[in-house]
C-alpha cells in the first residue's frame, strides 16, 4: 500500500501533521499490511487529490478532513479515509463525523480497517447472464468493452471513467468517488427503449447529490435508492437518455428523472 497522508483546507498545520502521524502508525500497525509513505510533503496536508504514482502498491491511501457549523453553531469534523485499488481505479471509502479533531485520531483505526476490510472481501460471481453481458450483446448491437475511456455529461462531475469489464466510477469536483457498474438492459421510457443501464453501486453519500442542499443531500443519502443512468448509444461516442435519482420539488425531493447526454472525452 502507498499512503499519500491527507486532503484538507485546513490550516491548522499541527493538527494535519497529527493526523497524517496518526493515521500511518495505525495502517502500519494492521497484519499483513506493508505501507510505503508517498507524502509529498510530510511537515503539511495536501490541499487537493494527490496524483498516484505508478508503483508496486496494490492500493493507495489517502484521508481527507473537512468541518462544517451544525445549526447549533459547533464544528463538526468529516473524515473520509478512501483506498484506491492500483488495478481496477476503484475508490473504497468510509466517513464519519466527529465531534472534535482529537476523536478522529482516537477513531482512526477502526475506520480505516473498515474501509480495508472492504478490499478482503470476495468478488461477487458473475452469473450467466452476466458474463454475456460483458461481451458484445446479439439483441441491441452494444459492446461494453467499446466503452471504455473518459467520459463526461454530468454537471457536478468532473469525469466518468469507464473501465472494461463493465465496471467504473464518477469523479465528481467535490471530489467524491462513485463506483459504477454497466450492463445491457432494455427498458421503455416515455415510448422510448433504452438498452444500456448504468447504476451505482454501494452506498450512497451526501455528496452524491451536490445539486441539494446539504441538509437535503444528508438525508437522501440515508434513504435514497441507487442512482441509475438509462441509456441508448447514439454514436460511438454519446450515450443520450435520462438519470433516475432524488431531485429538488417545492415540497423537499423525490424521486425522479432528468435527462442525460454523456460524451467521450
Amino acid at each position: 500500500m502507498d499512503y499519500y497522508g491527507v486532503v484538507s483546507a485546513s490550516s491548522d498545520t499541527n493538527m494535519l501533521k497529527m493526523a497524517q502521524d496518526v493515521f500511518l502508525t495505525q495502517l502500519r500497525s494492521i497484519d499483513g499490511v506493508k505501507v510505503d509513505d508517498k507524502r509529498p510533503d510530510i511537515s503539511r496536508a495536501a490541499s487537493s487529490l494527490p496524483n498516484f504514482a505508478s508503483t508496486n502498491a496494490k492500493v493507495f491511501f489517502y484521508a481527507e478532513i473537512s468541518d462544517q457549523k451544525n445549526p447549533a453553531g459547533q464544528t463538526i469534523w468529516n473524515c473520509r479515509f478512501n483506498a484506491v485499488t492500483q488495478e481496477d481505479g476503484i475508490t473504497h471509502s468510509t466517513s464519519e463525523n466527529y465531534e472534535s479533531y482529537y476523536k478522529i485520531l482516537v477513531g482512526a483505526k477502526s475506520a480505516i480497517e473498515k474501509v480495508l476490510s472492504d478490499l478482503k472481501s470476495p468478488a461477487p460471481e458473475f452469473k450467466t447472464a452476466d458474463k454475456a453481458n460483458l461481451a458484445k450483446d446479439f439483441k441491441t448491437g452494444i459492446d461494453i468493452e467499446s466503452l471504455a475511456g473518459t467520459w463526461s455529461g454530468e454537471p457536478y462531475a468532473d469525469k466518468i471513467i469507464i473501465l472494461r469489464g463493465g465496471r467504473g466510477f464518477v469523479i465528481f469536483k467535490n471530489g467524491a468517488t462513485m463506483n459504477i457498474k454497466i450492463s445491457v438492459k432494455s427498458v421503455s421510457i416515455g415510448g422510448k427503449t433504452t438498452n444500456l443501464e448504468i447504476s451505482q453501486v454501494g452506498k450512497s453519500n451526501a455528496s452524491f447529490f451536490p445539486e441539494l442542499p446539504r441538509e437535503q443531500a444528508l438525508a437522501c443519502a440515508r434513504t435514497a435508492s441507487p442512482i441509475t443512468w438509462n441509456f441508448s448509444l447514439t454514436s460511438a461516442d454519446t450515450l443520450e437518455g435520462v438519470k433516475n435519482t432524488v431531485i429538488q420539488t417545492n415540497d423537499g425531493t423525490e424521486q425522479g428523472s432528468l435527462s442525460s447526454t454523456w460524451n467521450r472525452k
